[in-house]
């Protein structure tokens, strides 16, 4: 039986955006595990303090009315002591870090970018409502346990929202100094399970670090040799409100 033809390849047309794609600063294998490293000593008493004094729940169980012993009267369970201090200066998860960056974004962003109209709307996020007499904290350092945020819808906002939370409320276009910015680092998907590990905890997603925060010394220092800043141009270009024209890629099935 003959061969059948192979049949040539089309091309495939479609529009893509015109405006410039958010970069982030790629980093080399040995500068991943050493953050990884210099990270996980950080937050370990945290995830030992977790293990030794803090019992998960077994759920919830049906009331049930029970005599009272002895035991129950006369044995009381010592107050476990307070979590070590570097609690205060991290954030953990998706949700705490994604609304602190909201937050700071609402409060530093120009008033010609939409995020800015939040104040005014009084539809500010929940982290600005509980610290309105408190100034918030910048972030340092914020890790994702994702390699590329773009391709994650649940990481996807995190680049932008890292930008925008280190732009200046007075110049609408260039962030704060390099050394102030917030750095964004990408880690492998494999770090989630070391670092929630470390943390006594089931996952991680994201985790934000900020600034100043005590024994995070070595780490900022490291970070910010390494690390550049996120670029999002994007918004930039789409203040300008000028026409860019239509984008067209061609792919070949």
């Amino acid at each position: 039986m003959a061969p059948t033809p192979k049949q040539p390849s089309k091309t495939i047309f479609k529009t893509s955006s015109p405006f410039t794609e958010t970069k982030w600063p790629e980093l080399s294998q040995d500068d991943q595990d050493i953050i990884l490293d210099l990270t996980c000593n950080l937050i370990a008493p945290l995830g030992e303090h977790r293990k030794t004094h803090i019992h998960p729940s077994k759920g919830k169980k049906r009331k049930r009315k029970c005599k009272p012993t002895e035991n129950d009267s006369t044995t009381t369970e010592d107050p476990p002591p307070p979590a070590p201090e570097i609690g205060k200066h991290i954030l953990i998860g998706l949700n705490s870090v994604t609304r602190h960056l909201e937050a700071l974004a609402a409060k530093n962003a120009p008033k010609t970018t939409p995020v800015a109209a939040l104040k005014s709307r009084g539809d500010e996020p929940e982290v600005k409502q509980n610290k309105e007499k408190e100034d918030l904290r910048r972030l340092s350092v914020v890790i994702l346990t994702h390699p590329k945020p773009s391709l994650s819808p649940a990481h996807a906002h995190l680049p932008t929202l890292v930008h925008l939370s280190t732009l200046s409320s007075t110049a609408p276009a260039p962030p704060q100094s390099s050394n102030l910015a917030t750095r964004l680092i990408p880690l492998p998907t494999s770090t989630d399970a070391r670092l929630a590990s470390k943390l006594h905890i089931p996952r991680v997603g994201a985790l934000g670090i900020f600034e100043d925060a005590p024994g995070a010394e070595a780490l900022e220092a490291f970070v910010r040799e390494k690390v550049g800043r996120t670029e999002c141009a994007w918004i930039d270009e789409a203040m300008k409100a000028e026409w860019r024209g239509v984008n067209v890629k061609s792919d070949k099935s």
